[in-house]
């Protein structure tokens, strides 16, 4: 599998210019046939001086996770602060976190740059920003936010690494994150932190210490590392299975008492197709043995002649976002106001291979039918034991009768991780309008009574539409260039002025 998507220098970030000067009029939109793709508009910017990985939002100033570099911006996109993460010194006989300096003139030592691989921001012991990257075996920093100074995030940092004991050396709860590419989630429950985490994991790739597939461990109250909280907190794959299925860890969210990822990986050891899967397990199951794997698939149909019915699959995810509807697609989904969605683009991608297509399609689906599929499926006992986990001819794999109520958490002694064979199915909401693009990004914000989609595309592109009706907001003029680069999270929650035209 490729390393984690990095972004060529250069890149533009616009975060904030769409949030406050979303004042232009557009022009009315031409039809679709004659829609304007050269448009560019002239907006405030700021350039890094190397790739983009992660964008966080806090008390009106941006936090930008580089390489080598966190950046704090104002709401202007004005360069406040820089704090230097890298290069970091690496030798076998330096501990993460040790000034290895002395160890720079030895033959095995070498200076390497620090992707950041994870930027979170943690709010329940301090206001703090955690960045996690790619050296010194994944661990973890912690910046003190000052209340009176959200861009000071040098004057207080401390690393998130205790050694261990003698016979657990092995066993690194303080090494959190994978350079081929990582997910986390944060979580607050019962007055702990918990850090839910996906890592992309391979043979070739042998950190000093361990890093498992998908895990949970614990802040300590002391934040200076962390901790499993038993000796089950982890999930890995077989390691006859690392290079043959690789599974990339696209998406994260919690809702109620349970926490989703959303994968890519292979439909099963013996294919070589990809496809996407839902991972849920519960919140307070420290072992995991809730985890449940289920196949979500965005496909678009086309009624031809003689009643026969084209369907494509548009199989590989590219990003997601969770939030509420606007009422119009409430309605039109059955839904309330109150119930989250889960929308994700999606994309087709070459044949046996996780690389995307320009072709593309977006997909919604509430987290309540998500959860009452899983409970539906799983009474109809189709399930299969996961053979990438626990091997083809595991125990839990031979002649086993499943047992579980998924609607609830309470945990039971027998039971074990399962997969659901039968794919959880949505219609592309666009109905094929992206068959020549190829969408990258996404979030969502309610308007009214209207749902808006943000979409950004390979090309740097980005489009405002409303989902229901459907509506593009005027394609032709209001579809906005940044240099052929963009953000994999758009995070806007403002609407342009432009007029609205339903497609015929």
């Amino acid at each position: 599998m490729k390393p984690v998507t990095a972004y060529p220098s250069g890149i533009i970030l616009f975060l904030f210019a769409l949030l406050q000067r979303s004042h232009g009029q557009c022009k009315e939109a031409a039809k679709k046939s004659e829609m304007n793709l050269s448009v560019k508009y002239d907006l405030p910017n700021f350039i890094t001086e190397t790739p983009i990985q992660n964008v966080v939002l806090y008390k009106h100033h941006v936090y930008i996770g580089a390489v080598n570099k966190i950046y704090v911006l104002n709401e202007t996109l004005q360069n406040i602060s820089v704090y230097k993460t890298g290069p970091i010194l690496e030798s076998p006989g330096c501990a993460p976190c040790e000034d290895c300096k002395d160890k720079a003139n030895l033959s095995n030592s070498v200076w390497k740059d620090n992707v950041n691989m994870a930027l979170l921001l943690e709010t329940y012991y301090d206001d703090q920003l955690i960045s996690c990257g790619s050296v010194s075996g994944g661990v973890c920093h912690r910046h003190i936010i000052p209340p009176d100074n959200p861009a000071d995030i040098e004057s207080e940092v401390h690393c998130m690494y205790s050694p261990q004991v003698d016979g657990e050396a092995d066993n690194c709860p303080d090494c959190v994150v994978s350079t081929l590419g990582t997910k986390v989630l944060v979580t607050e429950k019962d007055r702990f932190v918990n850090f839910f985490v996906g890592n992309t994991v391979t043979s070739a790739f042998q950190p000093p210490h361990v890093l498992h597939s998908i895990s949970v461990r614990r802040l300590k109250e002391t934040q200076d590392g962390f901790e499993f909280l038993t000796d089950q907190s982890y999930i890995d794959i077989l390691p006859q299975f690392r290079d043959s299925y690789p599974i990339k860890y696209v998406h994260a969210f919690e809702h109620d008492h349970f926490v989703y990822f959303l994968t890519v990986q292979r439909e099963s050891l013996d294919s070589q197709t990809f496809h996407t899967r839902i991972i849920r397990f519960c919140t307070l199951d420290s072992e995991m043995r809730s985890y449940m794997e289920m196949p979500l698939e965005c496909i678009f149909t086309e009624k031809r002649r003689k009643r026969s019915i084209r369907k494509e699959v548009f199989n590989i995810l590219q990003a997601a976002y969770v939030s509420k509807p606007g009422a119009a697609l409430a309605h039109e989904m059955g839904l309330g106001l109150n119930d989250d969605i889960l929308y994700g683009v999606f994309a087709q991608s070459k044949p046996d291979s996780s690389e995307p297509t320009n072709r593309s399609a977006v997909c919604a689906v509430s987290v309540r039918t998500i959860n009452e599929f899983f409970n539906k499926i799983v009474d109809k006992q189709n399930m299969k034991c996961l053979q990438h986990f626990y091997g083809k001819d595991s125990k839990y794999c031979l002649n086993r009768a499943f047992s579980r109520n998924a609607s609830y958490c309470r945990a039971q002694d027998d039971e074990y991780r399962l997969e659901v064979t039968t794919p959880l199915q949505r219609v592309d909401l666009f109905m094929g309008q992206f068959n020549n693009i190829l969408l990258t990004s996404i979030s969502v914000f309610t308007k009214g009574n209207l749902t808006i989609a943000n979409l950004g595309t390979s090309e740097g592109r980005f489009m405002q539409i409303n989902f229901f009706p459907y509506m593009l907001k005027s394609i032709s003029d209001c579809i906005l260039d940044f240099t052929r680069h963009f953000l994999h999270t758009v995070l806007l929650d403002s609407i342009s002025s432009c007029p609205k035209r339903h497609f015929p």
